[in-house]
């Protein structure tokens, strides 16, 4: 037997972490043992350029990991409709995600859903959102947050009133 096939779940979840979610999955038939393993990984990368929504979505229904580090989503609005789209980044707020990127091309007139600005879990958030033109509906309210990143966002200034108006509400509670 080899050292890697010998080596604990956990390690190799650990390993897995770190490389696009198709690329753990296909590490499954390498050994019967290792079928399972991707799925409760801490982490999942799903570049939607590369896979169709059937695909994505039944990695989501195997994903068996109750608690989720990181989730980084990369997508294309004409290849996937918003029904897609939206459950993805649900599916990943319900699983209480720290470290959430989202890489969503041609969204002109999307709205991303309103769950997504109400998160007590997401530390980090990454948002590259060519062509959102969007003003916020309500004030975003992360109260774990400590790294914000937005690239490519046309936000009104309201928009970004309403999220430092977060920012502020959290900070003078403390």
């Amino acid at each position: 037997m080899d050292l890697i096939s010998s080596m604990p779940d956990v390690i190799l979840q650990h390993i897995l972490f770190f490389v696009p979610t198709k690329l753990a999955i296909e590490t499954s038939v390498l050994s019967k043992r290792w079928r399972q393993v991707w799925s409760n990984i801490s982490g999942l990368s799903i570049d939607d350029y590369k896979n169709d929504a059937d695909a994505i979505n039944e990695t989501l229904t195997r994903y068996t990991a109750s608690k989720m580090i990181k989730f980084h989503l990369s997508s294309c609005m004409i290849k996937h409709t918003v029904t897609n789209i939206n459950r993805w980044i649900e599916f990943a707020m319900s699983r209480n995600v720290e470290d959430l990127s989202l890489f969503v091309d041609f969204v002109h007139g999307y709205n991303i859903p309103d769950l997504f600005y109400i998160s007590s879990s997401v530390k980090q958030l990454c948002l590259v959102l060519p062509y959102f033109h969007r003003t916020l509906k309500c004030s975003a309210s992360w109260t774990s947050l400590k790294k914000l990143s937005l690239w490519y966002c046309f936000l009104p200034d309201e928009s970004i009133a309403k999220i430092l108006y977060g920012y502020v509400v959290r900070f003078s509670k403390a």
